[in-house]
């Protein structure tokens, strides 16, 4: 392979890089009894199994709780605080509307990190479709439970939402809070009071259809959007934001389905013991368009629709006296990979097609800042591990490089010839040149294949460094936080100049024959360090150590085959 192909296939590799990227809870808590509806406990696993049949159960609340429509209440607010977030909840619809992570601020704002939009004209988190009684989000609930603060560890509290119609059906939310963890428990139990009756129909729990207030951070390596996960059948199936308002739907059993950005989740447990649940992605509004430095606000799209998703639970028809229960386990928090897999969802970060290395790469991150408690120096010295990893390959392609830019040299005054004897005839150019490379022992892709071999890492380290929220605000240096620029662009500058210098050590420049070839020697570190100025400083960290290591190894093999020669010489003399 010649230099300029070389760097093509770089260059090839570089952008493929780029565009290619794209967390250990406690024990569940168990569920809070209310009192009023007896509940089962949740399973802690996330595995759905098939649906209850049978009789309906009996309605266990009291008769004078439902025998009468819930009487007019005033709208009010019930705020649960625990040493992680602050929930605050609505009995209009006894939805979620507002969920402020404590150990998160925006970094844009400043503020808490919100994971729930206010904005009425969406959909809002635990809103409810159940065609017996309509308009359930719109409804005023009934409160049992009153705001509270968990402060002690493993400290539970309780809220019971309960809506009653005309024609005696009653519907009531039941949330459990546990101090220590993001899981909340909720249950929804359905019943008929009275004489009257109630159709078989489905009951669904539906999320809202964004993460909160977006952030602009300038990075070009943010998750795209929103994304709707859901596994089922032990596969994951991927939605994002669409130009038509489409909806897809997933079988029963679901195990879970998720919203989820760059660092936050939202994720929906079915517990099987109270019956399997299919799942739906909805398309009902527009999507945001992102955040720029022109427009830092971010502003709906009117030509794509963004997907929200719904647990769908099989419901019963029921008498008088009889009533049904659907419960779930809701997770909403930061993406930890440890947190997620104590749930079963760890297949919710979007890590790729080598996602199993970006996890051994996650964890050899987080065990440097255990040993050196300092996120920079973890990325340092995950540069220094990989390059370790991949001394092997990477020597044999720089050597094989360097035999056949040498191998080149000296055939190219016959290729030269070549041109001349066949000017218009490329193919017969094209098979001459081919038997030279034969003769003289030239394989051109012979250092290109330890390149390819190395893809993989490189992509698997882009997806684990852009989705570790455990790098979201860590300093390092001038560096405030490494999931952003670097605010003075010195890494983008030192990317670029390390890499003029590893072409310099590498005898690639003083090779070069041909103006044309010079500056695109020139012209790719100059363009890719354009383009860094959007890459995220811990990226932008390992990329400049892992170049400085890079020709540390290029002078290393440099000096074997000036060894090697010298032996050559020597032994001829």
């Amino acid at each position: 392979m010649d230099n300029n192909s070389r760097l093509v296939l770089f260059l090839i590799l570089s952008m493929l890089i780029l565009g290619l990227s794209q967390f250990l809870l406690p024990t569940p808590p168990v569920p809070v009894d209310n009192g009023a509806n007896a509940v089962s406990q949740t399973t802690s696993g996330p595995h759905a199994a098939a649906p209850q049949t049978g009789a309906p159960e009996t309605l266990q609340a009291s008769p004078s709780a439902h025998a009468k429509k819930t009487a007019k209440v005033p709208a009010q607010s019930v705020t649960i605080e625990t040493d992680d977030y602050v929930a605050v909840f609505s009995n209009q619809g006894a939805v979620l509307t507002s969920f402020q992570l404590k150990k998160f601020s925006n970094r844009e704002s400043k503020n808490l990190v919100e994971l729930v939009n206010a904005d009425p004209k969406h959909p809002q988190p635990f809103s409810l479709s159940y065609d017996p009684i309509p308009d359930l989000n719109s409804r005023v609930f009934e409160v049992e439970g009153a705001s509270q603060k968990l402060s002690k560890a493993g400290d539970k509290a309780g809220l019971t939402f309960r809506y009653v119609d005309e024609s005696g059906r009653v519907l009531q939310k039941e949330f459990g809070f546990q101090n220590g963890s993001y899981l909340v428990d909720f249950n929804v139990t359905v019943g008929q009071t009275g004489g009257g009756s109630t159709p078989a129909s489905s009951l669904a729990v539906g999320w809202a259809d964004t993460l909160g207030q977006e952030e602009y951070t300038g990075t070009s390596s943010r998750a795209g959007g929103y994304r709707v996960a859901t596994l089922s059948g032990g596969n994951v199936d991927s939605q994002t934001a669409k130009k038509n308002q489409e909806a897809t739907e997933i079988p029963s059993p679901v195990s879970w389905t998720s919203l989820e950005n760059q660092f936050f989740a939202a994720i929906l447990i079915p517990d099987a013991t109270t019956g399997a649940a299919s799942a739906k992605v909805l398309r009902d509004t527009n999507a945001y368009k992102p955040a720029t430095a022109d427009n830092p606000k971010a502003v709906e799209d009117p030509a794509n629709f963004a997907p929200r998703p719904e647990l769908v639970f099989a419901g019963q028809a029921l008498k008088g006296g009889e009533s049904f229960k659907r419960g779930m386990k809701v997770f909403v928090g930061p993406q930890e990979y440890k947190l997620l897999q104590s749930l079963g969802a760890e297949k919710v970060m979007d890590l790729g097609t080598f996602g199993f290395i970006s996890v051994y790469m996650m964890d050899l991150l987080r065990w440097f800042f255990a040993w050196i408690h300092n996120w920079g120096l973890a990325v340092i010295l995950l540069s220094i591990a990989v390059k370790l990893v991949l001394w092997l390959p990477t020597h044999n392609s720089y050597k094989n490089m360097y035999l056949t830019q040498q191998k080149m040299r000296e055939v190219q005054p016959k290729m030269d010839a070549l041109k001349r004897k066949y000017p218009n005839d490329p193919t017969k150019q094209r098979e001459e040149q081919a038997k030279l490379f034969q003769e003289a022992g030239i394989n051109p892709l012979g250092g290109c294949l330890p390149m390819f071999l190395q893809l993989p890492v490189f992509w698997a380290l882009y997806a684990a460094l852009n989705h570790s929220i455990e790098l979201r605000g860590a300093s390092f240096l001038w560096l405030k936080d490494l999931t952003l620029l670097d605010p003075i662009y010195v890494l983008p500058l030192l990317m670029g100049g390390t890499m003029i210098l590893q072409q310099k050590v590498s005898g690639q420049m003083a090779t070069q024959t041909t103006g044309q070839q010079k500056m695109m020697m020139w012209m790719m570190p100059v363009v890719l360090t354009f383009i860094s100025t959007k890459w995220p400083a811990g990226l932008l960290l390992y990329w400049v150590v892992t170049n400085v290591l890079s020709m540390i190894q290029q002078k290393v093999v440099n000096r074997e085959i000036q060894h090697a020669k010298k032996k050559v010489e020597e032994s001829k003399s």
